[in-house]
């Protein structure tokens, strides 16, 4: 039965009878509405905006994030990373995906990037799956993801045990990236209308045409490549949500996905679709028509008591969408009763925030914490905030466990520098006699006690010439506009050399085109 019956409760038996559900709906809805502010009590979350400084690592750029906090949240909280798709920003994602209603229902902490600027030929805010730089451990967009991850776990109580991302389009192919290189990291995984790891633009149809058509590499090819960058032998499942009438990302690219996942990640002879195959039902829940939409499972031995390696969601949806600016190809994002039809994002069908994280609850990171393993406490602040060159002092951890009490704990702090400004971690593990281990980790931030005094120097130069000086930075639609380095703010094409415009410099090397706030009292 689908949502748009079992949330409105209407009776369809007659006119009189719809009109009496409808009064008592409207009561009940009134009254809820004016008790809750009454009462005060909460009912949404809270979304705060964040600015991740680009690293020292290759690719690393200065990004814009967002996170959703819902009211109330149990804490430590599972965190969902969300990613835009092209042509799209992190905004769109909290107003039409429906995830921020997800947030809010399952309790957990929403986190959605905004790729911001990037390199390369690309459509508007593509995630760069395509490009090599950019699907690599240590490196790129990746990375970034990764690092953003961590800066929100520093600001957050995250359990370890539950990080998953997703994503659609690029963002669900970007999705894939991350789970592969930091397959160590993420609990699980879903790409929605994704691609499967490696693949080059070629696997895009760009022609415009229904239906479309694209080149990809063979499932043996994906499958090498992904056991390349692997370096953690953790199984991360994988969700792929696709509709067999997408014209953008044509099909087989949610099948190939599944495919090269189970090949890696299976154990022969259970490496293949038709011996993992465990479970084959309809798609729920739903808002109005499902599209004929069947939920797979493939599992370690093929039944249904087993954990998943890999999940689809395919059906026959529609290609037009409600959107004049979509392009109408099958490719989009379904939000279900809390979505929007939005920018490549429809609010009816297979509901994709419930199903995404139904599939994530089923799937903590495995090698967590049981009953019969230690239990780490860690002493002191997490964060832990001290000045540059100061001497760490670890306020160190303790460990209990049920069979052997007190347990030692050996702490590892060997990746802080602290003569550098950095967020860095100290690892913690306890080990039980029967062999059992539990891990944790502890965020340290190193901090300039006494950064350098703004210069709040004022510059007029035209956009090209703010470039050339390093003031500002190309980018937006094929690089085509300058944007201010302090916070990316458009002043001009990035080829103006007739019109100059004035920037402002706040801290030493970030420029604004208005005064900053710290220069204000100068």
């Amino acid at each position: 039965m689908h949502w748009s019956i079992l949330k409105t409760g209407w009776n369809v038996t007659g006119t009189k009878g719809y009109r009496m559900q409808s009064a008592r709906s409207f009561w009940r809805t009134f009254t809820g509405a004016l008790l809750a502010l009454l009462c005060g009590v909460a009912v949404a979350g809270t979304t705060q905006s964040f600015n991740f400084q680009a690293r020292e690592y290759p690719g690393s750029r200065d990004r814009q994030y967002k996170v959703y906090v819902p009211d109330p949240l149990s804490l430590p909280a599972s965190m969902v990373m969300v990613l835009h798709g092209c042509r799209q920003t992190h905004d769109d994602v909290l107003r039409d995906w429906g995830m921020t209603a997800a947030a809010d229902r399952y309790g957990f902490i929403l986190v959605t990037p905004f790729i911001t600027t990037y390199d390369g030929l690309r459509n508007p805010n593509c995630w760069g799956f395509w490009f090599d730089a950019h699907r690599r451990e240590g490196g790129g967009e990746p990375e970034d993801l990764h690092q953003i991850a961590r800066e929100v776990e520093t600001r957050f109580s995250i359990d370890p045990a539950r990080r998953y991302i997703t994503g659609l389009s690029s963002g669900g192919a970007m999705a894939v990236v991350a789970a592969t290189t930091h397959n160590e990291y993420w609990a699980a995984a879903a790409s929605a209308s994704g691609l499967p790891y490696g693949e080059a633009a070629a696997a895009v149809s760009l022609s415009g045409q229904c239906p479309g058509s694209a080149t990809f590499r063979s499932v043996d090819q994906v499958a090498r490549d992904m056991r390349a960058e692997l370096d953690d032998p953790y199984a991360i499942p994988l969700l792929v949500l696709h509709n067999e009438r997408d014209c953008t990302v044509v099909q087989p690219a949610g099948r190939n996905q599944r495919d090269a996942h189970l090949r890696v990640f299976g154990s022969p002879p259970r490496d293949t679709a038709a011996s993992t195959r465990a479970v084959q039902r309809p798609c729920a829940p739903v808002l109005g028509e499902d599209y004929a939409c069947v939920h797979e499972t493939y599992t370690v031995d093929g039944t249904a008591n087993s954990r998943s390696i890999v999940e689809t969601v395919f059906y026959t949806g529609p290609l037009a969408t409600p959107n004049a600016a979509d392009t109408d190809h099958g490719h989009y994002w379904i939000g279900g009763e809390h979505g929007n039809n939005g920018l490549w994002s429809l609010r009816r069908g297979p509901s994709y925030p419930d199903i995404v994280w139904d599939f994530f609850s089923r799937h903590p990171r495995d090698g967590g914490v049981s009953a019969g393993s230690p239990q780490i406490v860690l002493n002191g602040a997490n964060p832990l905030r001290i000045a540059l060159g100061q001497v760490l002092a670890d306020p160190g951890a303790t460990a209990t466990d049920p069979e052997d009490g007190s347990v030692s704990v050996v702490a590892d702090c060997s990746a802080v520098d602290t003569s550098r400004v950095g967020q860095y971690s100290c690892s913690y593990r306890a080990t039980d006699r029967d062999g059992n281990s539990t891990t944790a980790s502890r965020s340290v931030i190193v901090f300039d006690s006494n950064p350098p005094a703004p210069d709040c120097a004022a510059v007029s130069a035209t956009p090209a010439a703010h470039i050339v000086a390093g003031r500002a930075v190309a980018g937006g639609w094929f690089n085509l506009r300058a944007l201010a380095t302090g916070n990316r703010q458009d002043i001009g094409f990035a080829w103006d050399y007739w019109w100059p415009i004035t920037l402002y410099e706040g801290a030493p090397g970030q420029w604004f085109a208005t005064l900053p706030a710290i220069c204000a009292n100068l």
